[in-house]
């Protein structure tokens, strides 16, 4: 079976020879020294302009010098993130060496080198100079995080009760969902805009980097209900996380405005 390092250097090898290719960079667990056994590969690539197509089609034919693709899945248009993406799982690796390539076409404006969100990127090569560190717009990523949390103030009271009502009537799996989707992940989106702010988008990624310990731990522990019988008190103990976060933006952005601002509604 094909080891990490092989099939990167392969494709950095393949990649490189093709003119429409400018630059290529690892990101993801390598950008955010996270990289391990069970990473895959997050392709970074910047494209000439207009061969976005041709590109993607290199990209493919590389791989399969390297291993036969099992599966491939290339992303409809247009993406959450408004760039082409695709991923392959290879013949001859194990499913985690998944590879997962993005293109940007050069000159286009795109988020990935913000070091604050995305990290550093292990570039494999860079012919135009055009990998650049850059840094996040930090008051249009504060005033996202505000829009978040003016939403989350209402979705988490609002629809807390859900899961609780589910385990009741006998539904566990209904109760399990709605516990995952709508309590959790509202605490933690509220957890990231008060504890980093940079990546408050982030859901449940990167999560034990991003909050203190003893909070992670918490979530760790909300995470894994023996059974639906705690299901009501994880609702409880993510309720009094969730006030003790929403007081500490609340006085946050007091601070911020000199005592005279509203609160975030």
């Amino acid at each position: 079976m094909l080891k990490r390092e092989e099939i990167i250097s392969g494709l950095r090898e393949r990649l490189h020879e093709n003119s429409e290719i400018r630059a290529v960079w690892l990101g993801g667990s390598d950008a955010n020294k996270r990289a391990d056994e069970w990473s895959d590969i997050d392709l970074m690539v910047i494209g000439a302009p207009g061969k976005t197509e041709a590109v993607a089609q290199a990209i493919e034919a590389a791989v399969e010098k390297i291993s036969p693709i099992r599966i491939r899945f290339r992303l409809p248009m247009p993406t959450w993130h408004g760039f082409e993406q695709a991923f392959y799982q290879l013949e001859n690796a194990p499913e985690d060496l998944m590879i997962d390539w993005l293109i940007v076409e050069e000159g286009k404006p795109h988020p990935w080198f913000e070091k604050e969100r995305h990290g550093v990127g292990r570039v494999l090569f860079d012919k135009s100079g055009v990998v650049r560190e850059q840094h996040l717009d930090v008051r249009a990523c504060r005033e996202a995080a505000a829009k978040k949390v003016r939403e989350v103030r209402v979705k988490f009271p609002l629809f807390r009760h859900l899961p609780v009502k589910f385990a009741r009537r006998g539904l566990p799996v209904d109760a399990a969902y709605f516990y995952q989707a709508l309590v959790l992940r509202s605490l933690v989106d509220l957890l990231r805009c008060v504890h980093c702010v940079e990546r408050h988008d982030f859901g449940f990624r990167y999560l034990r980097d991003d909050l203190p310990r003893d909070i992670y731990a918490e979530i760790e522990r909300l995470c894994w209900p023996s059974g639906p019988g705690e299901i009501a008190g994880g609702v409880e103990r993510a309720s009094t996380l969730f006030q003790k976060a929403l007081d500490q933006w609340d006085e946050r952005e007091m601070s911020a405005s000199g005592g005279n601002g509203a609160r975030s509604r």
